[in-house]
């Protein structure tokens, strides 16, 4: 096993205190108090050696004061305790809410690139168990070690003061514990992390199996996605084995250290009591006092290698709070008359480093209709995403309204385009809240049910029991594929947005599903600029304007009439689909014979 590389832990920790805000001032009354606390347990054990030692004089007045006062400062320990608690609770409780808030902020604001980099298992672990750690240490870690570190300082003066030499006998191994217990307890933060990140790839294979499970099923795949999982898991379990290793280890040699010191005590301080030279009462409240020091060495690695663990933690929360979002700045800006709706201009991009795009110009003016056409990978689906600002231009520029899309605030310039994509994603509530995002700032029922009357779906609405109340279910689940496409549509209708992309909707539709989302979209887009990514190329005949991709450069652009007379790529293209559609449709409409031995084959 490697040697895991250590996690700084106090750099993380003033970290998250200074994200905590105001809210430190909480964690600053909890640690007040918890001082305060462990003065009181100092003064509490003083005082009942001084009242064992007036029951063994035989001095009442003595022992009664004694008494009032040991009951005084034992009783105070509980409303400093429920203080202590109340105060940490509404330290960690309110900063963890701004962390929640800090990291669902960060991850709406985060680029694409970003987002597709990282599997969105490895996101949630980050949510859920990274963020319970930094709870844990929120918590009560931070509070646990001064309060313990306090108590044990405390507790070993007032040790010093009764009996130096007995002192200075029990605590002589005191820097050897404290050493090798954290030479025991360093490896335990980068153990935490490491097994952090197993974790969050398991959560990914896990979700991967949950999420195709349809696929999974169908293609035999469950043996596969089960030995991946388990492998994964296995990792997890290795990494987390090791963890549990150096836990128990660290546990071990505290006990080990504890139990050799109240011998040592127990020795010494006995041939001092029977020698005079110390009383009854002073032993007992030396022994006593003894488990201020040993507990906290015993118990302070433990807590120093959980605020390890959640540095840990912490680290990668860090990592995505600290990713650059999206740009930021621009302005809402006013159409130039005359100028194009969009424009690309040279424009070129790459994912990482495979290029993608190259030299792309491309212009639409208001009310047109161009289509992109191409094969797989041709970059068609690419350029919808760097309209809506998903992805910058790695060269050239792209103009909005006539602006530069640069100079243009992201939320103002996505405000001037409608989008539907080949999955369209509906949120787990109601149909009317569905449409009536297309305009965020709100819309008014009948608003709402116009839209859809224009996609061609108020009446299937209807018919369900609960009418534009019925829920979507998860990812529209409760919908078929073309009714959720045309709630997408009655969405972006809705929106009413001077431009319209649309990349490949009706994709994934069966052939009455599609046509029913055509002929929507038919009755919308006139007067409307659009840019369409096309899978049957039949659907963008009429476009004003066809460009052809192929490996990320426009090599046609033309009317169906003009690059069908050219004879090129596009007249390729649309030959191979009709032929293929053709020998499709006759497949399906070749009569069934039955042979013999009652077999089924085609004629």
């Amino acid at each position: 096993m490697s040697e895991p590389s250590r996690v700084p832990v106090w750099p993380a920790i003033r970290r998250l205190l200074r994200l905590s805000g105001r809210q430190q001032a909480w964690l600053v009354l909890a640690l007040a108090l918890a001082l305060i606390q462990a003065g009181t347990s100092v003064a509490g054990s003083l005082a009942l050696g001084r009242v064992i030692d007036s029951v063994l004089a035989g001095e009442q007045q003595l022992f009664l004061r004694h008494l009032f006062i040991t009951a005084a400062l034992m009783g105070a320990s509980v409303p400093l305790d429920y203080g202590r608690s109340r105060a940490l609770g509404l330290f960690s409780e309110r900063t963890m809410a701004a962390l929640r808030a800090r990291v669902a902020e960060q991850a709406t604001l985060l680029p694409m690139a970003y987002l597709e980099s990282r599997h969105t298992g490895d996101l949630l672990s980050v949510v859920n168990a990274d963020l319970g750690r930094v709870q844990a240490l929120l918590g009560g870690g931070i509070v646990t070690v001064v309060y313990q570190t306090a108590l044990a300082l405390t507790a070993l003066v007032a040790l010093i003061a009764i009996s130096w030499p007995l002192a200075l006998v029990s605590t002589v191994m005191v820097p050897l514990m404290f050493l090798v217990m954290s030479r025991v307890s360093a490896p335990v933060a980068a153990r935490s992390k490491e097994m952090q990140e197993e974790l969050g790839r398991t959560m990914g294979l896990a979700q991967d199996g949950l999420g195709g499970l349809m696929v999974t099923r169908v293609f035999g795949l469950a043996g596969l996605m089960d030995a991946r999982f388990r492998e994964a898991n296995g990792r997890v379990v290795h990494q987390g084995l090791g963890l549990v290793r150096l836990r128990a280890l660290t546990d071990a040699a505290g006990s080990v250290f504890g139990v050799l010191l109240f011998l040592i005590t127990f020795g010494f301080g006995g041939w001092l009591a029977i020698s005079g030279s110390l009383t009854f009462g002073r032993l007992t409240a030396f022994i006593n006092m003894l488990n201020y020091v040993a507990n906290p060495l015993g118990s302070l690695p433990p807590a120093i290698a959980g605020l390890g663990e959640a540095a840990g933690a912490a680290q990668r929360l860090f990592a995505l709070l600290d990713a650059s979002p999206e740009r930021a700045g621009g302005a809402r800006l006013e159409p130039l008359p005359g100028e194009p709706v969009v424009a690309l201009r040279d424009v070129a991009f790459a994912y990482e480093a495979e290029p993608v795009l190259s030299g792309v110009t491309l212009s639409a003016r208001a009310g047109e209709t161009i289509a992109l056409v191409g094969s797989s990978g041709s970059g068609k689906s690419t350029i919808l995403k760097m309209l809506l600002g998903l992805y910058p231009a790695a060269a050239g520029s792209i103009s909005l309204l006539g602006h530069d899309l640069e100079r243009w605030s992201l939320e103002a310039a996505r405000g001037q385009m409608a989008y539907m994509g080949q999955e369209p994603y509906l949120f787990p509530v109601s149909l009317r809240e569905n449409i009536a995002l297309g305009r965020p700032d709100g819309a008014s029922a009948a608003e709402v049910e116009q839209a859809a009357r224009l996609a061609d779906i108020h009446d299937e609405i209807m018919a369900f029991p609960q009418g534009y109340d019925t829920p979507a279910g998860e990812r529209g689940a409760r919908l078929s594929g073309g009714q959720r496409q045309r709630i997408a549509l009655a969405r972006a209708i809705l929106r009413d947005a001077p431009l319209l992309l649309l990349d490949e909707p009706t994709a994934a539709l069966d052939a009455e599903s599609e046509a029913q989302v055509q002929a929507a979209l038919e009755r919308f887009m006139p007067g409307r600029t659009t840019l369409v990514v096309a899978h049957r190329l039949a659907t963008i005949r009429d476009a004003d304007q066809i460009a052809v991709l192929d490996g990320g450069r426009i090599v046609e652009a033309g009317t169906h009439g003009e690059l069908m007379a050219r004879g090129g790529r596009y007249r390729a293209l649309y030959e191979g689909q009709v032929a293929e559609e053709a020998e499709s449709q006759t497949a399906i409409q070749a009569p069934i014979a039955t042979g013999p031995a009652g077999e089924e084959h085609h004629v």
